[in-house]
């Protein structure tokens, strides 16, 4: 998993176009950046605390999108339970993953809404943030804080 430069490292916050190809084209150079292969299309791996994101660009009939998911981790069995269904928080879709044992939340935001290169990376922290925080809610048996 990678581990981004500190801004010093990196030039001035671009302007971002909104493109497929722009959002590619910095998925491949942040993978760079965090000495993972950017395969085409490029999917940037990063890991905040425990959560794990992976973030690729989808084609979506409104416009490309930029998909972020957040591999939350396993709790222990101890009060927790997977959800009974998918479900939907604050623009999260949350849902168990049988096979691993943990939840994943998923987060899309248009790339037309992204106005530079550094908002793109504040989607990835958000999403990361809130998927934390709906966890942090499994875990209390409370409503979600996102």
């Amino acid at each position: 998993m990678g581990h981004l430069p500190v801004q010093s490292e990196r030039p001035e916050n671009k302007e971002f176009d909104g493109s497929s190809q722009a959002a590619n084209a910095l998925l491949a150079e942040l993978c760079a950046l965090c000495g993972q292969d950017a395969a085409s299309p490029p999917v940037l791996e990063l890991q905040f605390g425990v959560v794990v994101t992976r973030t690729a660009v989808d084609a979506d009939p409104g416009g490309a999108c930029l998909t972020i998911s957040a591999r939350l981790p396993a709790m222990g069995e101890d009060g927790y339970a997977p959800l009974g269904e998918n479900a939907r928080f604050d623009g999260l879709d949350c849902m168990w993953h049988a096979d691993e044992g943990c939840h994943i939340a998923m987060r899309r935001v248009a790339l037309v809404l992204l106005g530079d290169e550094r908002s793109v990376m504040d989607a990835i922290l958000e999403t990361a943030d809130m998927a934390q925080a709906w966890h942090a809610s499994l875990a209390l048996d409370q409503p979600p804080a996102c």
